[in-house]
């Protein structure tokens, strides 16, 4: 499945590439069809500990998910196409794999809150 997805004739790798190939490595694996040769050239082209992290963040990802619905699919085949497209690409993107708990964490992703901020709201027992 990966093979005819992907493919493994590659040089080098952008990050997108990365993750989303490590993701289809993570749901492979949950499937059955593991191939740690080709994570490991995927690994290997990023020689930084942060880009690494997210590549193996969005392999822990593919596997968890794949794991998850093989529970409910008999077919590997359903299980890979329930999760990756035909062009390799995640069916849900794996946000937490793509961006870091930092950023995904931060409140411009969020909508701002009412009221005022809970470092200016007095205690019960401060209040008539």
């Amino acid at each position: 499945m990966y093979d005819r997805t992907f493919g493994t004739e590659w040089d080098d790798l952008t990050r997108e590439e990365a993750v989303r190939r490590a993701f289809a490595l993570g749901v492979a694996e949950g499937v059955g069809d593991r191939r740690p040769a080709e994570l490991d050239r995927v690994m290997e082209a990023f020689p930084s500990a942060y880009d690494r992290s997210l590549v193996e963040l969005a392999y822990d990802e593919g596997r968890t998910k794949a794991l998850a619905a093989a529970d409910e699919a008999d077919d590997p085949t359903e299980v890979w196409e329930a999760l990756v497209d035909g062009d390799g690409a995640p069916r849900e993107p794996p946000v937490r794999a793509a961006l870091p708990g930092a950023i995904t964490d931060l409140t411009l992703t969020r909508p701002p809150r009412e009221g005022p901020p809970s470092s200016l709201d007095l205690p019960s027992m401060l209040r008539k």
